[in-house]
């Protein structure tokens, strides 16, 4: 009976730590892999947990080669809660070595730190904004050589010519503007003639007298 009690009891101490530390988060693997040797730096780093943490509680560092901080930033979860810890990595760090170290706590309140360790040769280059092109404006058109060579070959409109009708027209016309002037000019011939002679009568009849 003591032996059988001694044996349930050593059960009870090997068994309650096992499951206690089971129920601890643990770090299931990264995107990139821990030791990973990139040509070009990642767009984000990617820890996948084996349970759902506290999203207030995940803390993120970037170390270089000489474990000194880059970045030291909270992380929320995606989506909270969740199993996946999302790191947008930036763009400006040159090629070389650089870790992300972790402190995140699960569902059962216990902390769990740890690191990944990775490498790129090349920085990641950036897409180029698009820019906004002008409208070109059109050239105005010339006009071809053959075009210009038609325009010149065209016939310009000969000046108009009168006609014998149109000649004969006005000089009849100028002979009836002639005609109709005699008369009146030789009415007042006719006057001043009268006048000359009745005023050499009366001159003549005075000396008479």
């Amino acid at each position: 009976m003591r032996w059988l009690v001694s044996l349930l009891a050593a059960l009870v101490v090997i068994v309650v730590p096992a499951s206690g530390a089971a129920g601890h988060a643990g770090l299931q693997f990264s995107t990139p892999e821990d030791g990973a040797a990139l040509d070009v730096a990642p767009e984000e780093v990617v820890l996948t947990f084996s349970e759902e943490l506290l999203a207030e509680l995940v803390e993120i560092s970037v170390l270089d080669a000489d474990d000194n901080p880059v970045v030291v930033t909270e992380v929320p979860q995606t989506p909270p809660p969740g199993t996946d810890v999302k790191v947008p990595w930036p763009a400006d760090l040159p090629p070389g070595e650089y870790s992300v170290a972790y402190r995140v706590v699960s569902a059962d309140g216990h902390p769990v730190t740890g690191r990944v360790t990775f490498s790129y040769a090349n920085v990641r280059e950036e897409a180029p904004a698009p820019t906004e092109q002008e409208p070109s404006a059109e050239p105005t058109p010339e006009p071809s050589v053959e075009t210009a060579e038609t325009l010149e070959s065209q016939p310009t409109a000969p000046d108009e010519v009168a006609t014998p009708e149109q000649i004969s027209e006005e000089v009849v016309a100028a002979d009836d503007t002639n005609r109709s002037l005699i008369g009146p000019l030789l009415i007042v011939a006719a006057v001043i003639v009268g006048i000359g002679v009745v005023v050499s009568l009366v001159m003549l009849a005075r000396s008479r007298q």
